[in-house]
């Protein structure tokens, strides 16, 4: 009787748009996965900086130094730290994203280290983050590799499973009259992999009104521009739906915006989540489950960007045969649980709206990025729990 009575008031909240955010239970799908964000940074150690409406660079206990190793500006500049407290989670990766604002002549770094049976690993840097291109051109960290684990560009990658992690932010700038401020940032935990197929569909979904773009109508590099552009049309769509005209960004001012120098590409998932922060939006990278996570977004009319890889015959109706590594938008799913997209590899904007296979398109989600997605939304915006 109590599995019919939870059953009616779950169809009850769809039926009559009483759905609230996380009011569905977690169900088993092999994986271990979780999200922590942090935006009240008073729990953790100020080194030359301090909270004023975010962490901010602190002008008079800010420490001097001069770039001798060529990382950042190859001169003299100004930097702050904030290290957070240990917070304890089981897992073997990790990625980072923030959302920041980075003046001209500003930067920043996210760095995390992990608790093993060993004791605790070094620390790894996830990125060297700035919106402008100045006075350096932002890059991911090649070179990390040891004995505990890498960084593959955006993703950390532990040998052994950790019990814990600690994040360090630094702030730059050239001119301590000018400080980046950071709102928040978030880490998406995993362990394990998660086995497509275990979740049904919930029905349709709304068919979000995602505008159109593909990449391929850019000569000049955009077969590769598939995350960028993927980014470029979600931007636009809240632009429509607000009417903030600012976050309607063109594809190449997008590609500009995130282009990471060491990768040589524009998929670098936390930069392209960071810009979208960087112009006011919320944006973050987070690991979900199966698709049945991706509908509460959708629900909530959020379009979700996901990552996945397929080889030929993998991937029924794709405008490219194959792909190591392809992004694209959901904005809705049918009557049948199979996916409505905005597949930046369509040859024109008119061609990118595809219906993908429900389970061939979860399936190489999963088993290419461990479920991974970007979610982008206006600050305040109601969304679900990320558990």
């Amino acid at each position: 009787m109590k599995r019919k009575i939870v059953f009616a008031v779950l169809v009850l909240g769809l039926v009559f748009g009483g759905w609230t955010p996380g009011a569905e239970a977690k169900e088993k799908t092999g994986g271990e996965k979780s999200y922590h964000e942090v935006s009240n940074f008073t729990g953790g150690r100020y080194e030359g900086t301090k909270e004023e409406g975010g962490l901010a660079l602190d002008p008079g206990s800010a420490m001097r130094e001069k770039d001798a190793a060529g990382k950042y500006n190859g001169g003299t500049y100004y930097y702050g730290r904030w290290t957070a407290p240990v917070h304890a989670v089981s897992f073997e990766e990790a990625i980072a994203s923030w959302q920041a604002v980075t003046p001209k002549g500003t930067w920043m770094e996210v760095e995390l280290k992990a608790r093993t049976k060993k004791g605790w690993t070094k620390w790894y840097s996830m990125g060297v983050w700035h919106e402008h291109d100045q006075p350096f051109q932002r890059h991911s960290v090649r070179g990390q590799g040891d004995r505990d684990g890498y960084v593959a560009v955006d993703t950390l990658k532990l040998k052994k499973s950790a019990t814990a992690v600690r994040a360090r932010v630094t702030l730059f700038t050239e001119d301590l009259s000018q400080t980046p401020v950071l709102r928040s940032y978030g880490i998406a935990f995993s362990k394990g992999k998660d086995k497509p197929g275990r979740v049904p569909s919930r029905g349709a979904t709304p068919a979000l009104d995602v505008p159109m773009r593909s990449q391929m109508v850019y000569p000049d590099g955009g077969e590769v521009w598939c995350s960028p552009t993927s980014t470029s049309m979600v931007m636009a769509y809240w632009a429509n739906v607000t009417g903030n005209r600012d976050w309607d960004q063109r594809v190449p001012e997008v590609v500009e915006g995130v282009w990471d120098y060491v990768y040589d590409g524009g998929g670098n998932w936390p930069f392209n989540t960071a810009y979208a922060a960087s112009k006011g939006l919320e944006g973050k990278v987070v690991r979900l489950s199966s698709l049945a996570e991706v509908e509460r977004w959708v629900r909530a009319e959020v379009p979700v960007i996901i990552s996945l890889g397929y080889k030929e015959g993998e991937l029924t109706g794709s405008p490219i045969p194959s792909s190591p590594g392809h992004l694209l938008v959901i904005r809705g799913f049918d009557d049948k649980g199979n996916v409505l997209t905005n597949d930046p590899a369509g040859p024109s904007n008119e061609s990118v709206r595809i219906t993908y296979d429900r389970g061939e398109m979860e399936r190489l989600w999963l088993e290419h990025s461990n479920g991974t997605v970007y979610l982008i939304h206006p600050r305040g915006w109601k969304t679900p729990d990320l558990r």
